[in-house]
């Protein structure tokens, strides 16, 4: 009997990361990372993250946030974000759950990229190309001047909301 979703369990992590050509892109420094790896990831330019044994959500988030959470519960991540006035997140393209679309009622901006980003795993292994499409939400001047830079360096297209 043939499966709809085939389920790779080497890959079924939430420890997949941003590509380094999005921070590339985007042309920021961010103050701090909320949803970073131990260690954190070496292409986030971030001066500070919080972990998992941190636990970001609990902890005061400053200055430019990145936010790239757990896809498998992003909601408790998006409902935070969508209290801090700076910073940018990346979540599914999926508003068939609350917490993600509080996020987008709270951005100034949203990035689309032209196609699935292709994300990298601890091992530096690439996702698949079928698992999902994301988007960048942006709130403040510098998170939108950013995803400006990025929609000029690799397309997709960024909407002012606001």
């Amino acid at each position: 009997m043939a499966r709809l979703f085939e389920v790779d369990y080497e890959a079924d992590t939430d420890d997949w990361y941003t590509p380094a050509w999005v921070f590339e892109g985007l042309g920021l420094r961010f103050d701090l990372d909320v949803a970073a790896p131990p260690g954190g990831v070496p292409w986030v330019p971030a001066d500070s993250f919080y972990t998992e044994s941190d636990d970001g959500l609990l902890q005061p988030w400053f200055g430019l946030v990145w936010c790239n959470p757990p896809y498998s519960a992003p909601t408790a991540w998006c409902d935070r974000w969508a209290e801090h006035s700076d910073g940018l997140l990346l979540v599914r393209a999926d508003l068939s759950t609350g917490g993600p679309f509080r996020a987008f009622r709270a951005a100034d901006a949203v990035w689309v990229p032209k196609g699935r980003l292709g994300f990298v795993n601890g091992f530096g292994g690439r996702s698949p190309d079928v698992t999902f499409s994301s988007v960048l939400l942006g709130r403040g001047v510098a998170a939108v001047g950013g995803m400006r830079r990025l929609e000029a360096a690799a397309g997709g297209c960024v909407r002012r909301l606001v």
